[in-house]
């Protein structure tokens, strides 16, 4: 898959100016990490890394991979108390600052009785030089992964010299060496782990792993093509002058970067920080209107390009008239283009306001891009990104009065949410909670969890709308684990329809999707095991485009229809639902669980207008019950007197 990085063509980096967002580097490592019995927990303490803001502590138990436990914002030190007798316990520490996470420190080892087993450890060394040149390639990632498909819990990068070092659990490994401007290759020279040579580790010894890495071809400056065009107002037709024009790298490129680079900036060459909007990952130019609202940029060819326009005064606009970076028209450019012009609406002169802040379920601020979306007679739409900054602080200004919900998309680390006052975040639209903005309004803090990447494996696919056979861009899709019953990792459809999750471990996986305005149809179950190499590349997920009305999950009795909250809740295990119809609808009502998988259908037909309930038992459309955790239940009405379909969700809580 890796050869067809071709297709991207790489730029050389010194032709392009672009703003750097961050001086700060990635912390060091900390070091000397022992540990202690202190009665029935343990003490975990290490030395300070340089750089630090704070440290995240991993945990294993047993032969279960590594997983974080902790973060700990101040001192070097922490107590677990989740000891039990009878079971072996690994630990490691990493430090953390806005820019990215640290290398792994040392890791201990412990038992409750006092007496952890020895260790055995080998070493895997090697050197990475440039194929064409001979030369040392300095601060080449190197992940180490077990033959069935887990990645071992530490790296390893070159020093200056290309050379590396690491010292490791005795076995069996398939070793990675990623860097971004050159091919991606496994141990010995293939592009796919299947392929791979395995690389014996025994105690004492050393096993070298030497490595030749393919530069991806960079254009020459005659490739360098201009692109051009006009940023007006859209109110007035005047030019603005002084507006910024971005040229970024779609989303799956950043990914990608990311993960070669280990971090949640990816090329820090590639980051911009746009005054008044926030930190921008994967930037190949920026360029300022001139007085006539002109621009020009010249950019390497054969690219795909994300385009941003942006002055403080105004709405940041993605072309063509999109909101947002992940529903943004894609430009392929080959030659001289001209005519990619924006028009911006200015910011109304109103004083409302929304703020928050996007955190993990410690509190700690997570840097994520943020989109609002506005509720209208339509539907609800995307009316602002923005980015929010490295304490996780976000606020959008000079906002019309009405229902709005807000996602966070995290850099990286995180897999994204809606704001849900009452969890830490849901990963489904419709289950999203919507608040008033009537004036300044404050407290959107929008809960975010973390993602593992502990393996090698991947899901990629497409999704496609099911009545129109079309793809659908935007569109976040989880993949959740069946033996954690968790998500552990994501995508964003690009223009094509096209996912791909990686660093999965061997499991079974749900694929849930997420749009607004789409309901899921599918959610389908792939297994990625060493029986089909770790990969399915086929998956198809299916949605379905709906029209939502007005009264969108709003707080305020409507009108007209109406959805009221269930009663009693919380609730074991009958409840009831009542709502009105105001004309003889056809009519469909149905459980969801937190994914936005349908559990139950208690009624579809038609009814007579009037007041109506019905009841759930707490049981699914096969009669099983269910167990206790939030639900949500929507009605969806239609009528010949309506041209609106009317939707309306609410929560409720099962309580066994």
């Amino acid at each position: 898959m890796y050869k067809l990085f071709t297709f991207y063509i790489l730029i050389v980096l010194s032709l392009l100016t672009v703003g750097f967002a961050v001086a700060q580097s990635v912390p060091e490592s900390p070091t000397n990490l022992t540990v202690e019995l202190m009665m029935t927990n343990v003490k975990l303490h290490w030395d300070a890394a340089s750089g630090a803001a704070g440290y995240k502590v991993y945990k294993a138990i047993d032969t279960l991979p590594f997983v974080p436990i902790a973060f700990v914002k101040t001192g070097t030190s922490y107590i677990d108390p989740m000891i039990w007798p009878g079971h072996v316990y690994r630990y490691y520490v990493t430090a953390w600052n806005y820019v990215g996470e640290s290398l792994p420190s040392n890791d201990v080892i412990f038992t409750s009785d006092g007496n952890p087993p020895q260790i055995q450890r080998g070493v895997i060394a090697g050197t990475i030089l440039d194929d064409s040149t001979g030369l040392p390639i300095p601060c080449v990632r190197l992940r180490f992964f077990t033959p069935d498909g887990f990645m071992y819990f530490r790296e390893a990068r070159t020093d200056t010299f290309g050379y590396y070092s690491m010292h490791i659990d005795t076995g069996k490994y398939l070793v990675y060496a990623t860097k971004w401007t050159y091919d991606p290759e496994w141990f010995d020279n293939v592009q796919k782990p299947q392929y791979a040579t395995i690389v014996p580790v025994t105690y004492g010894d050393t096993s070298i792993a030497n490595f030749g890495l393919s530069r991806i071809p960079i254009p020459p400056p005659q490739r360098l093509i201009s692109v051009s065009g006009t940023v007006t107002d859209t109110l007035t037709g005047d030019p603005i002058r002084g507006a910024y024009v971005v040229m970024m790298r779609p989303n799956r490129m950043v990914n990608m970067i990311q993960n070669h680079e280990g971090s949640m900036f990816g090329s820090r060459s590639e980051t911009f920080f746009l005054p008044d909007f926030g930190t921008l990952l994967g930037v190949v130019r920026v360029v300022r209107t001139d007085s006539n609202g002109n621009y020009l940029a010249k950019v390497p060819d054969s690219l795909r390009y994300v385009m941003l326009a942006f002055k403080p005064e105004y709405i940041p606009e993605f072309y063509k008239d999109k909101r947002t970076p992940f529903d943004a028209d894609r430009l392929f450019l080959t030659n001289d283009t001209s005519g990619i012009n924006f028009d911006l609406v200015p910011n109304l002169q109103i004083q409302n306001s929304v703020s928050g802040k996007i955190k993990n379920a410690e509190g700690d601020g997570v840097i994520s891009k943020v989109v609002l979306f506005k509720i209208t007679p339509r539907g609800f739409f995307p009316v602002r990104c923005a980015i929010s900054d490295t304490d996780g602080n976000y606020s959008f200004n000079y906002l019309v009065k009405g229902l709005y919900f807000a996602k966070a998309v995290p850099f990286a680390y995180y897999y994204p949410s809606w704001y849900d006052n009452d969890t830490c975040g849901t990963v489904c639209w419709l289950n999203a909670e919507p608040f008033l903005v009537d004036s300044v309004t404050t407290g959107i803090d929008i809960c975010v969890k973390p993602v593992f990447n502990i393996g090698l494996a991947s899901i990629s696919g497409t999704v496609i709308e099911l009545q129109s056979s079309e793809i659908v861009q935007g569109v976040t899709v989880y993949a959740f684990s069946k033996s954690s019953n968790s998500i552990v990792g994501y995508d964003i459809t690009e223009d094509d329809g096209k996912f791909s999750i990686q660093n999965l471990a061997p499991d079974t996986y749900t694929i849930v999707v997420d749009k607004e305005g789409y309901n899921p149809t599918n959610t389908p179950d792939y297994e990625v095991s060493a029986v089909n190499n770790f990969t399915v590349d086929d998956a198809e997920i299916n949605l379905t485009s709906i029209t939502v009305g007005a009264e969108e999950k709003n707080t305020v009795v409507p009108q007209k229809y109406s959805l009221e909250q269930n009663y009693p809740n919380p609730f074991n295990p009958i409840t009831e639902i009542r709502f009105a119809l105001p004309v003889t609808s056809n009519i469909n009502i149905s459980v969801y669980n937190i994914l936005g998988q349908e559990v139950a259908t208690l009624f579809t037909g038609e009814l007579t207008a009037g007041n109506h309930s019905v009841t759930w038992n707490g049981r699914n459309t096969q009669g099983t019950s269910v167990g206790s955790g939030v639900y949500f239940y929507k009605i969806i009405a239609n009528s010949a007197t309506y041209s609106n379909t009317f939707t309306s969700v609410k929560k409720m809580i099962l309580v066994k």
